[in-house]
């Protein structure tokens, strides 16, 4: 269980500017969906742009391809030994 609260991404309560940065999230992603770390990064808005802008930069300009990406995930889930 996160000890984060999750922002929700449609929900009309949240700051305007993390709604948009999570919309934009959303409509770049394969999935539709908003990662769970980017949601618990919402909590702090400055972090959420600040991280935004670091992904984007890093995915957006294609400096890594997807299998890489994937490898990246795959190779942090094994050092911490995550089950999911």
């Amino acid at each position: 269980m996160s000890r984060l609260p999750l922002v929700d991404p449609d929900d009309t309560t949240v700051d305007p500017d993390v709604r948009a940065v999570l919309g934009e999230m959303r409509a770049s992603s394969e999935s539709g969906r908003v990662a769970n770390v980017m949601r618990s990064f919402a909590n702090h808005p400055a972090a959420l742009r600040f991280l935004a802008g670091a992904v984007g930069e890093l995915y957006g300009h294609g400096l890594i391809t997807p299998a890489q990406r994937e490898l990246a995930y795959l190779t942090a889930s094994a050092i911490n030994a995550c089950h999911y």
